[in-house]
C-alpha cells in the first residue's frame, strides 16, 4: 500500500515544475516560463528580476544554442549545471557485470564524498532553501570513465552534479528508458528531513540517501548562531568543490575541505560576533558616563 501513494505522488510532482529562483513547487500552467530560452521557469515576475543576472549569460534562444561552435556550448553547459565534455576514450571491453562491479566498489568508496557534498549542497540552515526541498530535489551525480586510470580511485570521474526536481529527474528516467529504477526509485518514501542520491554512470544507476535527524534544528539555530554561516560557505561553489574533490583521487578530502572551510567560516564569525559585543560594551559604558551623575548630600 505504500509503495502505491508514493508512486501516486511521484506522478502528481510529475506534472508539476519548480521556479528557478526560490524553488517552489507548482504546476506548470501556474509558472512563466523564460520567452528567451523556454527552458526555465519563475512563480512571479519578481523573481524572474531577481533571478536574471544568474540565468542572463546562459539565456540564450533555439537559433543561438544551434550557432554556437561545439566546444562554446559545452562550456555554457557547464556554466549552467558542472558537466564537463566527455574525454574521447577506448571503447570498453569489460561485460555489464563486471562494469556494475566497478561501479559499485567505486561508489562505495566515495560514498562519505558524495554524502557531504549532498548535504552541503542542499543548505538546509539558510532561510532561502525550501523547508519541501528534500522531499521534492533529488542529488544527482554522474559519472564519467577516466583516461588511463592510474588507480581504482581515479578509474571514474566527474562528469556533473546537480539538484534535481522530481519532475526532470521522471522525465530523465523515461528518456533513458529505466521503467525499472524509476519504479524502484517511486518506492523510496518522500521525505522532508532525508537526503535523495543518485549515482549515473552510462546505464547503471546507485541511489541511496541521507537522514537529517536534526533538520529542524539546523534551520532554528542558523538564524541564531554565527558559527552556523559556516554552511553557507560549505555551500558555495559546491559543484567545482566538488569535482576538485573527486579529481584529487583522495577519498578522505571531504574531511579537509570541512575542516578547511568550516575553521574559516568560524573564525570570522567569531571575530565578527566578539566585535559586535565590544562594540555594544563600550556604547552602555558611554552612555552611562554621559548620564549625569547624581550628588548626594
Amino acid at each position: 500500500m505504500t509503495a502505491v501513494g508514493v508512486s501516486r505522488e511521484l506522478k502528481s510532482l510529475s506534472k508539476k515544475s519548480y521556479c528557478h529562483k526560490c524553488q517552489v513547487t507548482k504546476r506548470v500552467s501556474e509558472l512563466k516560463i523564460c520567452s528567451r530560452c523556454q527552458s526555465v521557469k519563475y512563480c512571479s515576475q519578481a523573481c524572474q528580476k531577481a533571478h536574471w543576472k544568474i540565468h542572463k549569460p546562459h539565456c540564450k534562444s533555439l537559433e543561438e544554442v544551434k550557432l554556437e561552435a561545439v566546444d562554446e556550448s559545452w562550456n555554457n553547459v557547464f556554466a549552467s549545471h558542472g558537466h564537463k565534455r566527455t574525454s574521447v576514450l577506448e571503447p570498453v571491453a569489460e561485460t555489464l557485470q563486471q562494469q556494475s562491479d566497478r561501479f559499485q566498489a567505486w561508489t562505495d568508496k566515495w560514498k562519505p564524498t558524495i554524502l557531504s557534498w549532498a548535504f552541503w549542497a542542499m543548505n538546509i540552515p539558510s532561510s532561502s532553501t525550501p523547508e519541501d526541498r528534500l522531499s521534492k530535489f533529488t542529488f544527482v551525480f554522474e559519472l564519467q570513465r577516466r583516461a588511463n586510470p592510474p588507480t581504482p580511485e581515479h578509474y571514474f570521474e566527474m562528469h556533473g552534479a546537480e539538484i534535481m526536481h522530481a519532475s526532470d529527474l521522471i522525465f530523465l528516467m523515461n528518456h533513458m528508458k529505466r521503467v525499472e529504477v524509476l519504479e524502484q526509485w517511486r518506492k523510496i518514501p518522500r521525505q522532508k528531513d532525508t537526503i535523495q542520491i543518485m549515482i549515473m554512470w552510462k546505464g547503471h544507476i546507485i541511489f541511496f540517501d541521507r537522514l537529517v535527524p536534526n533538520f529542524k534544528d539546523l534551520r532554528q539555530k542558523a538564524g541564531d548562531d554565527p558559527v552556523l554561516r559556516g554552511y553557507d560557505e560549505l555551500a558555495k561553489n559546491w559543484v567545482e568543490e566538488l569535482r576538485k574533490a573527486i579529481d584529487s583521487a583522495d577519498v578522505e578530502y571531504y574531511q579537509q575541505f570541512y575542516a578547511r572551510t568550516w575553521g574559516q567560516a568560524a573564525l570570522d564569525a567569531s571575530i565578527m560576533s566578539g566585535s559586535i559585543g565590544m562594540r555594544r560594551a563600550m556604547d552602555e559604558i558611554r552612555a552611562q558616563e554621559a548620564q549625569p551623575s547624581s550628588e548626594v548630600d
